[in-house]
């Protein structure tokens, strides 16, 4: 019982340090994306979570830099190959030639700071509908726990 406690306590801590790390993030620009497609591979995975700064200046962005950039309502993370006075060419790590089309100031997003493999595909699955029920029930089911289970002279310690 001592182990189970152990590991309530330890989800639940991690579920509050992602919680307030994601709202700074936030609130500082920095937004995830989820990555859809092979292009970037293999720096960026298919299924990544992308960490892009949106208040990352558009004029410090050089040659080298990955950056996420919105086009006809499709985001897209390419690396810069180029910088002319229109905006940025791009191309997808993956890819053999240039993705043909400037990305100007109004379509770019941010920098990519992080990626991580793997989160996307998860962060994905909670958008669906018996994502969010297996979502939500495994909370509640935490919260139940660290409330029915651990007793109250043993949440605090003196």
């Amino acid at each position: 019982m001592k182990i189970f406690k152990t590991i309530i306590n330890i989800i639940l801590t991690l579920f509050i340090i992602v919680g307030i790390s994601v709202l700074i993030a936030y609130i500082i620009g920095i937004k995830p994306y989820v990555v859809m497609s092979g292009s970037m591979e293999p720096n960026i995975k298919v299924g990544s979570i992308s960490f892009v700064n949106t208040r990352y200046p558009y004029e410090k962005v050089q040659v080298g830099d990955i950056i996420a950039f919105k086009r006809e309502a499709i985001f897209a993370t390419h690396r810069v190959v180029e910088i002319t006075e229109e905006g940025f060419m791009t191309k997808g790590d993956a890819n053999n030639v240039a993705d043909g089309k400037i990305v100007p100031e109004e379509e770019y997003v941010g920098k990519n700071i992080l990626s991580i493999p793997i989160i996307g595909y998860i962060i994905q699955a909670t958008q669906t509908k018996a994502g969010k029920v297996i979502l939500i029930t495994t909370i509640v089911f935490i919260l139940a726990c660290a409330f029915f289970v651990i007793k109250p002279e043993e949440k605090i310690q003196k």
